[in-house]
């Protein structure tokens, strides 16, 4: 796992006062990763913002710019560099920073030169991707914070019936076109036996919301019929009224796993449809630890029917054991989960919006 950050330095071409004036506003690529990286808490250093208080480059001066750089990088955890049109300037701010022991992420065009392969921790083809990444880093600690005080909301209210007029159930907008579903987030009535929620499976979820922009949708108070068995209720009514807007082609839902498993993740889909996915998300869990299959397991056949044959959309139900769901006791396993599932989610997410397009 890498280092966590706050802060990030991005860098592309030196930036020439005598341009500004033409260029008129920032490339959009910096305005976008500015604006996404903002949007989740991360403070962003833009060489531009330095050059553009200046109104000469005879009052700067060659080696006051480069000290400045120099400067600007040991304030920051990472560096974000945009190789498409790489000079001498960005190659030696990548060097710097990583002798400085700094996260450097890169965007180019592979094969990628064995001095960059060298000197950069993390390369993509792709801005948004790259940007997705630092975001999932940077984040790392706000996460574990946010799963702990949320999980603390649901326990207060897992064993209690919401009041009149109130929802049993949170959802929580995202921009890829996944939902992420914790029906077992509190605890629940199946077939008249109560049952224990599946901790931090709701947490999971609302953390892989804020991480990768899914949609969650997570059961916040005791539910009187289980969402996996029973498709009248108002929760996956909820479900279905999202899957129908045409914003979801992929639904995931998470759910606890027994101790005695032996498998730290299970991977379960109904049909054809979701194969393609669930390869990608077991290769994704395989990085953490062991995954298995199941097939057509009678707790979660009905929700797994409905949502594949009446929504059309397909659906994966993974498993995961309690020691992946402990953030107090064994916060890096929750943390390493969360990273995977929010990278499984930008990933599937991307190439189906392009699909789309």
């Amino acid at each position: 796992m890498l280092a966590m950050m706050s802060s990030i330095y991005i860098t592309q071409e030196v930036v020439e006062i005598s341009s500004l004036a033409a260029m008129g506003a920032e490339p959009d690529w910096r305005a976008i990763a500015i604006s996404k990286l903002h949007q989740h808490g991360l403070t962003v250093v833009n060489p531009i913002d330095w050059a553009l208080t200046r109104e000469t480059e005879s009052e700067i001066g060659i080696e006051k710019r480069v000290r400045r750089a120099l400067d600007l990088i040991d304030q920051c955890d990472a560096v974000l560099a945009n190789l498409n049109k790489s000079n001498y300037g960005t190659a030696m701010e990548i060097f710097y920073a990583h002798r400085q022991g700094k996260t450097v992420t890169v965007v180019g065009q592979p094969p990628f030169s064995p001095w960059i392969l060298q000197h950069s921790q993390a390369r993509f083809e792709d801005m948004s991707r790259a940007i997705g990444f630092l975001i999932e880093e940077g984040m790392q600690p706000d996460v574990l914070n946010r799963a702990l005080q949320f999980e603390s909301h649901l326990q207060e209210r897992s064993e209690q019936f919401p009041s009149g007029g109130e929802g049993d159930y949170q959802f929580f907008g995202g921009e890829m076109p996944i939902l992420v579903f914790a029906p077992h987030a509190t605890s629940y009535f199946r077939e008249g036996d109560f049952k224990e929620a599946d901790a931090y499976t709701g947490s999971l979820a609302a953390s892989v919301n804020r991480t990768s922009l899914a949609h969650a949708l997570v059961s916040s108070y005791c539910m009187a019929a289980d969402p996996c068995c029973y498709t009248e209720t108002p929760m996956i009514r909820t479900l279905a009224e999202v899957v129908k807007t045409g914003q979801i082609g992929l639904v995931v839902a998470v759910v606890g796993a027994a101790w005695h498993e032996s498998h730290a993740f299970t991977i379960e889909t109904y049909g054809t449809e979701g194969s393609t996915y669930a390869t990608l998300l077991r290769e994704r869990l395989s990085e953490l630890d062991e995954v298995g299959t199941s097939r057509d397991s009678d707790d979660v056949r009905v929700l797994q029917r409905f949502i594949t044959e009446q929504l059309s959309v397909p659906s994966i139900v993974l498993r995961v054991n309690r020691r992946f769901r402990m953030p107090k006791l064994q916060p890096e396993a929750f943390l390493a989960l969360n990273a995977a599932l929010s990278r499984f989610v930008r990933e599937c997410g991307w190439e189906m919006l392009r699909s789309a397009s």
